[in-house]
């Protein structure tokens, strides 16, 4: 028998459930976690690999990362920031990285962070393998970076998206142009992948296929 205070008691609506329970969307979002936790698949690791260094090849990047990260792109940009000092004359001169910290050196960075997104999303319509977040939160680490360092502060200042707005445009133009340099070199990046699937594959095994040898 109820007690006399639970007769009236109505449950709440699943729509007023808080952090959608009851709609299904926490288990969805649960379940691709654990999907990317626990999931293990080495043609598409591999894929997501190829693309990156093929991205960074072809764009003259400085790297050979085979799984890019947000740290790593923010630390690059920075390190292409140093100069050096000259042994010819008393003066500084750059240092052996190209200069990154433009309009054009940021978007680089973005196209090769965001590539393994380009493969695996164009390919498969859940994302396992690759990280769609690593891009943006580049950013804000490239930013929190140039604060603590004072002469990469005013450059860095001018070549960040201003909001959030501008923010995604350039994430959304760096997944386009990434994912139209991977498709017009499906060839290469194929061959590249099955090398790097074969186990076999050494960095000079990578630049023989990037280069055609």
């Amino acid at each position: 028998k109820l007690p006399d205070a639970a007769k009236n008691f109505n449950a709440p609506k699943k729509d007023d459930m808080p952090l959608g329970i009851g709609t299904g969307s926490l288990t969805g979002t649960v379940a691709r976690g654990l999907s990317r936790l626990l999931s293990v698949n080495t043609e598409r690791d591999c894929q997501c690999e190829a693309a990156a260094i093929f991205v960074a090849y072809a764009l003259g990047l400085p790297c050979f990362a085979f799984q890019p990260n947000s740290l790593e792109g923010a630390a690059l940009v920075i390190d292409s920031m140093r100069e050096e000092s000259s042994a010819i004359e008393e003066c500084k001169i750059q240092g052996q990285l190209d200069y990154l910290a433009t309009d054009v050196g940021l978007l680089k960075v973005l196209m090769w962070l965001i590539a393994p997104v380009a493969m695996e999303s164009g390919k498969y319509p859940q994302l396992i393998s690759s990280d769609p977040r690593e891009a943006r939160v580049f950013l804000s680490r490239l930013n929190e970076k140039s604060n603590s360092i004072q002469f990469a502060k005013q450059a860095i200042e001018e070549i960040l998206p201003e909001d959030d707005a501008q923010s995604d445009d350039f994430l959304k133009w760096a997944l386009s142009e990434a994912d139209t340099l991977l498709r017009n070199n499906k060839k290469v990046v194929d061959n590249l992948s099955e090398a790097l699937a074969g186990g076999a594959a050494t960095i000079g095994d990578c630049v023989a296929i990037l280069e055609g040898w």
